[in-house]
Parts: structure tokens; C-alpha cells; sequence
């Protein structure tokens, strides 16, 4: 089955983004995915929680080995044979997980690669830092910020849909509920306990790379460069992050009502010395006024005061959007559908390894038998040359029994005579290639002689 692998930072929408991409590859127009299989935490480890499987470096153990046991379960299903070739085929398997990891991500592939099907990864990145990596100068990129941020969020919903149970529970009749005393369906898609787990995991991802074979083709989806969506994939409005708090609060104490009746008053400049360079040489005057002006360009703002909610999230400066230029966001669908173009219509199945494949079971004196058969051949073509007379430069036709009963003869044309040294070495060459390639058990002595011809025709 075809697979694809999720990665990236924690808490940054990568189940809602599965589920979305499940649901648009069986809308695909190729109709070549009509089942998908999509693997998590949860399905894997249906016991615990995602605080719990992350808790502790031996639970991270326990649940990498059981989404591997169920991606290799998925996977390797067809070529066990426990379904036809055609199901298995039309069967998308989504691994929907940290997958942090560089050496995981490798057997992953060995995985895929044993049962000689397409492999790629999709990299969800919160913002081009988790690219580049963190500058120097941040205490915290947005990426994490942002993480963090919807790991609350979604604590707090989980919270108080467990709250709401329990208290409908206590009013109603109580059979809906378990030993816990909350109805599982309300745990969405789990959270972590607190952000020191969240911190240790982005210390220890491993981002992956296109260079290595194991993570090529790598999809990278940006955030930032999307447009706001929801856990069914449709646009909704776009919530305030950190960085737009931040500048919210900054941007308050230099806001202006246009409906208010009074005018600010007009500050005179402060007249400033100018400063010496270190060359001990005073600034022209209008280098100074050059300086002014880029200074108070860059602190123009909309028509309303404000900057859009689009400005902050492209990561703008205070400076206006220029009128003309166009929106770089791209709908999420839009970008699903990018990827799927080129995973289903342009990815090549991978070819498995020689070291992975399963050997034929032959028997123990196959190579005698081979060696016999094919000096009988040599032999019944020498004779049968001299049958038909056949003259250098001359071609003709002539007849092979491929039994030794003069049984089932086998047509062979020849444009000249093969000689003794010729059909030698074409025999120590198949039988090299036999050792290589055995025949399976109970292949009969026609079916291997029709080879052997067959052989001797392609080289000469």
C-alpha cells in the first residue's frame, strides 16, 4: 500500500491535516485511492492518552514500536496476500504522528521499500524557522509559540468537555459512562500536560531532509503560507496568536480615532546635534533628512491605524501593504492537492532490495539438471544444422525438441550458423544467470529447455 508520512513540531495540526488529506485523495480525479488507512497515537496505543505516551523516554519506546508494528501491519498486508492486489494498491496508509526521530523515519522506509510501494513525507512547519532553525536573538520562535499555544487551547476544551460529562452524568442516569467517569469520544486529539514536554520534544526533533533517500519525496507545508482552516478543512476566521497579541498591545498607545473631534497636538521636533562618524567627519545635512524620511516611511501605517490580521501572520513590519500585490496564501485543499498530484501520478513504486526479496525454494540438483538440459540442447541444435545444410551468410529455420523424445519440437530461425565456442558460451551464461535466478519446484524439462532457446535467440 502506498504510504505517507506526517512529521513535525507538536500541537501544530497535523491530525486535522491527515484527516483533511484522507478525505481529498478519495476525492482525487485519478480514482486511484478508494480506501484509506489512517494510523495515530490513539489507534496504536488505545490505552493511553498523548500525555502518557510521551511521558517518559520508555513510553516514547513502547509507542514509536507500536506505530511501527501497525504501519508495517498496513503496509505488508498485501504483499502477505491477505487481500487482492487491486485493494491493496487503491489503499493510502497515513502515519499521523511526531515521527521525530531521523533513524525511525529509516525503517519506515525499509518498510515500504520490502513491499515495493510509493513512500513520501509531508513535513507540517509552523513557520519557515522550523526550516531555518531558531535565530539567536529569540527567546522562542513562532512556531513553538504557537504550539504551545493550541496544546492550551485544547487542554482547557478537554477540560471542560470532561467537566460537562460529569455533570450531565450526575443529573441523567449514568449508563453512558465509564470507569472514569467521562464519555472517551470528548478527548479530540489528547494534549500534553504541560509545555516542558513540548520543549523536550522540539529539542530533540530531527528535521528531515530531501537529500536522504529514506525522506525523498519531502512535502513541506508552511503554515504561515496558508490560509486559516478547520478540522473539516474549511476557511474560519483567524484566531490571534502571541505575535499578534504583542503587536496589538504595542500598536494601542499609537492608535488614532478618526471619529474623535479633537486633533492630537503637534509635537515640535526635537532638534538633535549631529553625531560625529568615525572617521571624526560630521553628517551632511542631507544625509540626515534621507534618514528621517525612511524613518517616518517605516512607521506608516494602514487607513485604519491598525495592521490586518494578514500583515502579522506573513510575519510584516508596521510598513502598509502595497495595493497591487497579491495575496500569497494558498487554501489548504489547494496545497493538498499539489501534493497528491505528485505523490500518485509522478512517484514511482520503490524496487525492493535483493536482500529483502524471497528466494525460491529449489531443488538440490537443479544446476545438474540445468547443465544436463542445456548440453542436450547444444547438442540438438548442432545436429540439426547439419540437417538443413544451413551456409555461412545464409539464414533457414530449424527445429529444437525441447523433451528428448522428438516430442515437442521448438522453431529457432538463425541468420548463420552457430558454432561449438558460441553455444558454450552461451551456456556458462545461463547457467550463471540460473544460480542467481532458480526455477521454482517442478518446472518441467520442456518448459526449461523453451528458456534456454529463447536465450540463445535474444544474443545472437
Amino acid at each position: 500500500m502506498p504510504s505517507l508520512i506526517l512529521t513535525g513540531h507538536p500541537c501544530l495540526g497535523k491530525s486535522t491535516f491527515a484527516r483533511l488529506l484522507a478525505t481529498q485523495a478519495l476525492r482525487h480525479p485519478s480514482n486511484l485511492i478508494q480506501n484509506v488507512i489512517h494510523i495515530t497515537d490513539s489507534s496504536a496505543r488505545p490505552d493511553q492518552t498523548k500525555a502518557e505516551c510521551y511521558r517518559n523516554s520508555h513510553n516514547e519506546k513502547v509507542t514509536r514500536a507500536a506505530l511501527k508494528s501497525e504501519f508495517d501491519r498496513a503496509v505488508m498486508s498485501g504483499k502477505s496476500g491477505s487481500g487482492s492486489s487491486s485493494d491493496t494498491s487503491t489503499t493510502l496508509v497515513i502515519l499521523d504522528s511526531l515521527n521525530y526521530i531521523k533513524g525511525f523515519r529509516y525503517e519506515l522506509y525499509c518498510i515500504s521499500k520490502a513491499a515495493g510501494e510509493r513512500h513520501g513525507v509531508i513535513w507540517i512547519m509552523g513557520s519557515g524557522e522550523d526550516e531555518r532553525g531558531l535565530m539567536e536573538e529569540k527567546e522562542i520562535s513562532e512556531s513553538d509559540a504557537l504550539a504551545k499555544k493550541r496544546n492550551l487551547e485544547r487542554k482547557e476544551k478537554v477540560l471542560a468537555l470532561k467537566q460537562q460529562q460529569q455533570t450531565q452524568d450526575c443529573v441523567g442516569t449514568g449508563d453512558e459512562r465509564n470507569s472514569s467517569g467521562y464519555d472517551d469520544s470528548i478527548e479530540l486529539d489528547g494534549y500534553f500536560e504541560n509545555d516542558e514536554t513540548i520543549d523536550a520534544l522540539i529539542l530533540r526533533y530531527e528535521p528531515p531532509d530531501e537529500k536522504n533517500r529514506w525522506e525523498n519525496p519531502l512535502y513541506k507545508v508552511n503554515l504561515t503560507k496558508v490560509h486559516p482552516w478547520g478540522r473539516d478543512g474549511t476557511l474560519e476566521s483567524a484566531s490571534k496568536s502571541p505575535t499578534e497579541d504583542k503587536l496589538a498591545s504595542k500598536m494601542k498607545s499609537v492608535k488614532v480615532d478618526s471619529d474623535s473631534a479633537e486633533e492630537p497636538e503637534t509635537m515640535e521636533p526635537v532638534k538633535v546635534a549631529p553625531k560625529k562618524s568615525a572617521s571624526g567627519f560630521k553628517r551632511s545635512k542631507k544625509s540626515l533628512q534621507q534618514r528621517s524620511a525612511r524613518q517616518t516611511q517605516s512607521m506608516q501605517f494602514t487607513s485604519t491605524g491598525e495592521l490586518s490580521a494578514n500583515d502579522i501572520a506573513n510575519g510584516a513590519s508596521a510598513t502598509a501593504k502595497p495595493a497591487g500585490e497579491k495575496d500569497e496564501k494558498q487554501k489548504m485543499e489547494d496545497v493538498i492537492n499539489k501534493i497528491l498530484n505528485s505523490f500518485l501520478l509522478d512517484i514511482k513504486p520503490l524496487k525492493e532490495g535483493l536482500s529483502t526479496q524471497s528466494m525460491v525454494s529449489a531443488e538440490s540438483n537443479v544446476l545438474n539438471q540445468a547443465d544436463n538440459i542445456t548440453q542436450r540442447i547444444n547438442n540438438e541444435i548442432i545436429k540439426a544444422q547439419k540437417l538443413v545444410s544451413l551456409a555461412t551468410g545464409v539464414g533457414g529455420k530449424i527445429l529444437i525438441p525441447l523433451d528428448g523424445n522428438n516430442g515437442k519440437r521448438r522453431a529457432m530461425e538463425l541468420s548463420q550458423p552457430l558454432h561449438v565456442n558460441e553455444l558454450r558460451n552461451f551456456r556458462r551464461q545461463f547457467l550463471k544467470w540460473i544460480g542467481g535466478h532458480p526455477v521454482r519446484d517442478g518446472t518441467k524439462e520442456e518448459d526449461f529447455a523453451e528458456t534456454y532457446v529463447s536465450y540463445i535467440e535474444t544474443h545472437i
